[in-house]
């Protein structure tokens, strides 16, 4: 696959794009059982932003981006029914209507992003005890990179929550 941008932020987009750009050749690939192809991604203003360069340098730095691992390959197979499925699932994680991730019959690929999606709902609402639950189901741990942060950061709003409530602030 060749993507052609026009422009792409380096810091808030290109990140982004690539795993959007990367999905969607995966499920083409898949769709009509093909072996995925390598993927080119071209920009012609590849920018970062000054309000952003703090923002680089400690995402650089921090250590989280590992060059050996990546995420696991979408199974083989016609992808649709599972996308349909994690589409419904999703709308329920986000209305906060009941679902159970665990009970879809879908393969874990596709259940370790919508624990992803979960973990970010549960995230807003500081449920660090949740996060964990959710993190110790992940069937892979290159997921991880992003879910200890997040847990961590919801454990600490909950925690300054509880002390500004008990006027320790």
């Amino acid at each position: 696959m060749f993507t052609n941008m026009r422009s792409n932020d380096a810091f808030i987009g290109l990140p982004h794009d690539v795993f959007v750009f990367t999905m969607l050749q995966e499920i083409v690939a898949r769709s009509l059982g093909l072996e995925l192809g390598k993927y080119k991604h071209f920009a012609a203003s590849l920018h970062l932003y000054k309000k952003d360069a703090d923002g680089a340098r400690h995402y650089l730095r921090e250590g989280w981006q590992p060059t050996v691992f990546c995420m696991p390959p979408m199974p083989f197979g016609d992808p649709w029914k599972s996308i349909k499925t994690a589409v419904h699932t999703e709308r329920a994680i986000r209305l906060r209507k009941k679902h159970d991730i665990s009970e879809q019959k879908i393969d874990y690929y596709w259940k370790d992003i919508l624990r992803l999606l979960e973990i970010f709902a549960l995230s807003k609402n500081l449920d660090h005890k949740a996060i964990a639950q959710q993190k110790r189901k992940m069937t892979s741990r290159i997921y991880d990179i992003y879910i200890e942060p997040r847990r961590l950061a919801a454990l600490k709003r909950a925690k300054d929550k509880q002390h500004e409530q008990l006027g320790l602030f």
